[in-house]
């Protein structure tokens, strides 16, 4: 399932314009007891769809697919096997995490040859993250923050508990709130290697001040590219804009960074499914055709 419905589309992007309902109602020409019933998950008509997707620069086309369930990418383990490596284990293991019944992901990239990993947010499941360590003997080498989110960072204590780990996260997101040991402030285009892999820094702002994504070009070992990408995109969404004034820097970091890496990127969002950069380009309604 999608992250976000209609819903969360429609009242994201309300909120990034800082408009009250009146404003939209009279942008869209639809009651304002009506747009709250739509914001509240009510199901809409397609004239509402059309009406709303103008007037809050949102395509059409792309959000009445998600308001009819047309769409949703079908990207499925495994997702990046190197055929002589191990006996073909997918380099990528998804923490399932949980805040209650809310789920939230963390990701492990793995070079199997060479026994070693790094961990893409906490999924705030930290139990998880060791528990994979020691099943699997993997020397963790490096844990990447996208944000300083509690369900991104949670558990980070715990980790460094038990492992001697350099934490990469933005200087940006730091504060006297968050008790990191060996923290590595990520700067734009920073390199950090993991085993014969090697992962670039992204920063990608807006969702969070020091928001950031690492991409990796696995090539020529494994002809795949990915984007750890946090709460900057969801499959066919964004994450919600930090403030009103930071809501067209989140839409441009996701247009100039995420979506111009090459279309068969793999994407990988702190919620929901998997996605591609091709799947976002023709299918985000946040970003028209």
């Amino acid at each position: 399932m999608l992250e976000d419905a209609f819903a969360d589309i429609i009242g994201k992007a309300r909120f990034g314009k800082a408009w009250s309902l009146t404003e939209l109602k009279g942008r869209s020409n639809i009651d304002e007891a009506r747009i709250t019933a739509l914001e509240e998950e009510a199901p809409p008509v397609q004239d509402e769809v059309i009406r709303l997707a103008e007037a809050l620069a949102l395509d059409p086309i792309k959000l009445s697919e998600i308001a009819g369930a047309e769409w949703e990418p079908q990207i499925a383990p495994p997702y990046l096997v190197e055929a002589d490596a191990d006996a073909g284990k997918d380099m990528i293991y998804v923490i399932d995490g949980r805040i209650g019944s809310y789920p939230v992901n963390g990701y492990f990239f793995i070079d199997w040859k060479e026994g070693v990993c790094v961990l893409f947010d906490t999924g705030y499941s930290p139990t998880k993250v060791l528990a994979f360590l020691k099943e699997t003997g993997l020397s963790l080498v490096a844990v990447c923050l996208t944000h300083a989110h509690p369900d991104h960072i949670g558990g980070i204590q715990e980790i460094q508990s038990q492992v001697a780990v350099p934490v990469y996260l933005s200087a940006n997101e730091v504060s006297e709130k968050i008790a990191l040991k060996n923290h590595i402030g990520v700067e734009e285009k920073m390199t950090i290697g993991v085993g014969r892999f090697e992962i670039t820094s992204r920063s990608t702002p807006g969702h969070t001040d020091g928001g950031t994504t690492y991409y990796m070009d696995t090539a020529p070992i494994v002809p795949k590219k990915l984007a750890f990408v946090g709460d900057a995109l969801f499959a066919g969404s964004i994450g919600r804009a930090k403030t009103s004034e930071t809501y067209s820097t989140l839409l441009n970091s996701v247009k100039e960074v995420i979506l111009s890496f090459p279309p068969e990127t793999l994407l990988f969002p702190g919620h929901g499914p998997v996605t591609t950069v091709a799947e976002e380009q023709r299918h985000n309604p946040f970003f028209p055709a």
